[in-house]
């Protein structure tokens, strides 16, 4: 007899709402850096004429970008991982593991948030070299993108631990990668 299918991470409004908030920074934050690539490439051929700040706005918005994206990546798997040992033991042995890996990733992401709060104050006061932005406010994203991903691990721990699943995406398979 097969167990009943476990509960959606997704189940409460608040973590609806955090993730659909999750996304909506992503999908504003990429169609931005689209844009304003696009508008570079077209200033370039169409006027002679290249926006210099462009390039380092990107890079900054794409680092933003990768450590924001992190936590629903988490949510559906879709991190590189190796589960042929969890695969090959007994079901109450997979489940310690996943507990154990689930305390390893979430020592490792408080250390992450606590390691890049250090790292945001000592280049607070360093300035990027076309923009003049503060380099701490864009290593910011990574305690923050940190922080996000413990919060999406909390969110989808319990179901991962005992069923070994995580959050589905319609048209995402993150196996078949």
């Amino acid at each position: 007899m097969s167990s009943p299918p476990s509960p959606s991470s997704l189940a409460h409004p608040l973590a609806r709402a955090f993730l659909a908030a999750n996304r909506w920074v992503l999908i504003v934050l990429l169609g931005v850096m689209a844009a304003l690539v696009i508008g570079n490439v077209f200033a370039r051929y169409a006027f002679s004429h290249s926006f210099t700040w462009v390039e380092e706005a990107t890079r900054y918005m794409m680092i933003w970008a990768a450590f924001i994206g992190a936590g629903p990546a988490l949510r559906v798997g879709g991190h590189i991982a190796i589960d042929t040992l969890q695969a090959s033991v007994p079901v109450a042995l997979a489940r310690w593991l996943r507990v154990l890996i689930v305390a390893i990733v979430a020592a490792t992401l408080v250390t992450l948030v606590w390691l890049g709060v250090e790292y945001v104050e000592f280049a607070w006061y360093q300035e990027s070299p076309v923009l003049g932005w503060s380099l701490g406010k864009v290593y910011l994203a990574l305690p923050l993108g940190a922080a996000l991903m413990l919060v999406h691990l909390a969110m989808v721990a319990r179901q991962w631990v005992v069923s070994g699943e995580w959050d589905r995406v319609e048209g995402f398979d993150p196996q078949a990668l």
